[in-house]
C-alpha cells in the first residue's frame, strides 16, 4: 500500500486528502498558520498531516504540493478626487480622524519651525512629528500667545492630539501637510457627528473667510457645492505660480498593462470591465509588481442599496496577487519527514480534483473559489486575485467587526433579537425558540446574530435583519460573483470561446447558498453547480485530491 498526501496551503485553509490508489482514506482542514507559503504555514500543514496520520493510525509514503502564491487582501480608504478649482482648493473631505465643532481660518504653521506672524494661524503637523511632540509644541507657543485656531495632522492622531492639548479647537488628520504648507490661508472646519459643515457650504461665507476677490468666485461656489454633505473639510488658498497651482495627489495610484498610470479611486469603478491581469504594478502603499487586482468599493455597494450615504471618502477591499514567485521553502521533505514533489500549479491540480465529480457535463470549466484566488480551468487558465478573505473583510469593515468573526457572519441569514425566546428572520417572520434550542443571552436582545463555532455570534445592532440581508447579499454579487464574470470573459477571450459555459464549483465558498445563484445569473453560464470531488469529499479538497491524483 503507497498512501500519497496531496497538501493545499489555502490563503485562508490548509486542506489535506490522503489517498491509496486513487480512492481517498483520510482527510482534514484546519486555518491556515500566517502567509501562505511562509515557513510558518509549511510547519502548521506537516503538523495537520500528522494529527491526520494518527487518527487514522497510518502513514504517508510520500507528498505532494503545488507552488505557492500568496494574495494580499486590504482595506484601504480612497478619496473622490476633487474638482480643479484653480488656487482655491479642497484638501481633505472627513476621511480620517476629527475632534472639535466649529470653523476657524488662518495662516499655515509647520509645527517643527517658528510660528508666522499672523491674527490666526493653523498648527500644521507633518508626518516626521508624533503627536506628543506636536502637543508640546503647539501647546508651548499657545503659552507665549500664538493664536492656534485649529490644527491639521499627517498621521492618524487627531484624537490624540486633541484630548491631550486641552484646547477646544478643530483637529482633522490624514492631511497632505506638504499641500497644506503650501498655501497662504486654511479653512478647517469640523462638526459634531451626524451633522455637516455649515460655513465651508456657505459661497459667500467661504469666498469671504478665504479673503479671494469676484475672479474665483466659480472656483469658490464649486467648492462650497463638493463638501455639502461632509462633516469636516480643510479648504486652503494656495500660493499663485511655482507650482501653486498644481492639484494636490488625492490617493495612491496602479499601472495598467498599457503603461498608463491612474489614481485607485478612478481604477475601482473600471476593475470589473478590465481582463485579468490588466494591472502591472500598484501603491498599496509600496509599488510592487502584481499579476492581477482586484477591488470593490465597499461604500458605494452599500450606498446604492440606499442604506448609507457614499460621501466623498471611500472603503476600498483590495486584493493583489503578486507578480512575483516566491522561492519555494527550503527542506519541505525535512519538515514534512518523507519525499515532497512539487506539482505544476493549483490550478491543474483544482481542475484534477473537481473533474472526478459523478455526472460533470464533459468540457465543462472547473471554477475553484479559494480564499484568495479564483481559479478558471478548461483549455486554458486563468487565475486571478479575490475571494473569500474579500468577502471576510468587507464584511468586517461594514460590521466594524473582527475578520475572524465576519468569517461566520457572511456565510447564512441572521435574526435579530426580540427576547431571549423570540428572533425576528430577515423575512419579518417570527421565530419562537422551542424547548431544546438554548435561549440567547439577554444581553444579545436588540443585535443581530448567527450561529457560529462557538454559540451565537452578535453584531449590527443598528441594523434590521432585512438591511443585512441587502448588504450581505451585495457584496457577495460585487466582491465575488462580478470578479468570476471577469475571469470567465477573460478566459473566453483568452481561448476565443463563444456561447453559454458549463461550471462546476469547487472550493470553501462553493459552500455558500447564496453565492451560487448569483453566479447562475451571470451572462454566458448555462449549467452549474456543486462539485463533489472523488464523488465523497464534497466541493472541498479538490487541490489536495488533484494533487494526489498528479503524483499517482
Amino acid at each position: 500500500m503507497t498512501l500519497i498526501a496531496g497538501v493545499d496551503i489555502g490563503n485562508s485553509t490548509t486542506e489535506i486528502v490522503i489517498q491509496d490508489g486513487g480512492a481517498p482514506v483520510a482527510w482534514g482542514r484546519r486555518p491556515t498558520r500566517g502567509t501562505k507559503g511562509s515557513a510558518g504555514s509549511v510547519q502548521a500543514a506537516a503538523a495537520l498531516l500528522r494529527a491526520i496520520e494518527a487518527e487514522n493510525d497510518i502513514r504517508v509514503d510520500r507528498v505532494l504540493v503545488a507552488p505557492w502564491r500568496p494574495v494580499t487582501t486590504a482595506l484601504t480608504r480612497v478619496a473622490e478626487p476633487p474638482p480643479d478649482t484653480g488656487r482655491v482648493q479642497v484638501l481633505d473631505c472627513a476621511g480620517h480622524s476629527v475632534s472639535g465643532d466649529d470653523a476657524v481660518v488662518g495662516t499655515p504653521w509647520d509645527v517643527s519651525g517658528q510660528p508666522p506672524d499672523a491674527r490666526s494661524v493653523i498648527a500644521v503637523v507633518p508626518p516626521g512629528i508624533g503627536y506628543r511632540q506636536a502637543v508640546a509644541r503647539i501647546g508651548e507657543m499657545a503659552a507665549r500667545g500664538c493664536p492656534v485656531s485649529g490644527v491639521a495632522a499627517a498621521r492618524d492622531e487627531a484624537v490624540l492630539i486633541a484630548s491631550r492639548l486641552g484646547l477646544d479647537i478643530p483637529v482633522v488628520d490624514g492631511i497632505d501637510t506638504r499641500s497644506a504648507l503650501g498655501c497662504t490661508r486654511l479653512l478647517v472646519e469640523v462638526r459634531a457627528s451626524g451633522q455637516c459643515v455649515r460655513t465651508a457650504c456657505d459661497a459667500f461665507a467661504l469666498k469671504t473667510l478665504l479673503g479671494v476677490d469676484d475672479r474665483h468666485a466659480d472656483a469658490v461656489s464649486l467648492v462650497a457645492r463638493w463638501v455639502r454633505d461632509e462633516r469636516a473639510v480643510v479648504v486652503g488658498l494656495r500660493e499663485a505660480g511655482a507650482g501653486g497651482d498644481e492639484k494636490p495627489a488625492t490617493n495612491r495610484t496602479i499601472t495598467w498593462r498599457s503603461g498608463e498610470t491612474v489614481d485607485l479611486f478612478d481604477a475601482i469603478a473600471l476593475l470589473a470591465s478590465r481582463p485579468v491581469g490588466a494591472v502591472t504594478t500598484c501603491a498599496l502603499p509600496r509599488t510592487q509588481a502584481v499579476s492581477d487586482l482586484w477591488g470593490v468599493d465597499i461604500t458605494r455597494v452599500v450606498a446604492e442599496r440606499g442604506i448609507r450615504s457614499p460621501g466623498r471618502n471611500r472603503e476600498v477591499v483590495l486584493a493583489s496577487l503578486s507578480g512575483e514567485h516566491p522561492d519555494p521553502v527550503e527542506n519541505l521533505s525535512a519538515t514534512f519527514g518523507v519525499p515532497v514533489d512539487v506539482a505544476g500549479s493549483e490550478a491543474e491540480a483544482a481542475s484534477t480534483g473537481a473533474r472526478t465529480t459523478p455526472g460533470l457535463t464533459a468540457g465543462a470549466l472547473v471554477l475553484d473559489i479559494g480564499g484568495g484566488t479564483i481559479d478558471l480551468v478548461g483549455e486554458d487558465g486563468v487565475t486571478a486575485a479575490g475571494g473569500g478573505e474579500m468577502l471576510s473583510a468587507a464584511v468586517a469593515n461594514v460590521l466594524d467587526v473582527p475578520r475572524g468573526a465576519a468569517d461566520w457572519i457572511k456565510r447564512a441569514p441572521a435574526r435579530r433579537v426580540e427576547s431571549p425566546k423570540v428572533l425576528l428572520n430577515e423575512d419579518g417572520s417570527r421565530h419562537f425558540a422551542s424547548e431544546d434550542e438554548p435561549p440567547v443571552p439577554p444581553r444579545l436582545v436588540g443585535t443581530l446574530v448567527t450561529r457560529g463555532p462557538s454559540g451565537y455570534a452578535s453584531f449590527g445592532g443598528a441594523l434590521q435583519p432585512a438591511e443585512w440581508r441587502i448588504i450581505r447579499q451585495s457584496l457577495k454579487l460585487e466582491v465575488i460573483a462580478k470578479n468570476v464574470g471577469r475571469v470567465i470573459q477573460t478566459y473566453r477571450d483568452k481561448v476565443r470561446r463563444s456561447g453559454m459555459v458549463d461550471v462546476v464549483i469547487v472550493g470553501g465558498p462553493a459552500g455558500d447558498d447564496e453565492l451560487l445563484p448569483a453566479i447562475g445569473r451571470l451572462e454566458n453560464v448555462a449549467s452549474f453547480g456543486r462539485g463533489n470531488v472523488a464523488g465523497r469529499l464534497g466541493h472541498r479538497y479538490a487541490v489536495a485530491y488533484g494533487l494526489t491524483l498528479l503524483g499517482g
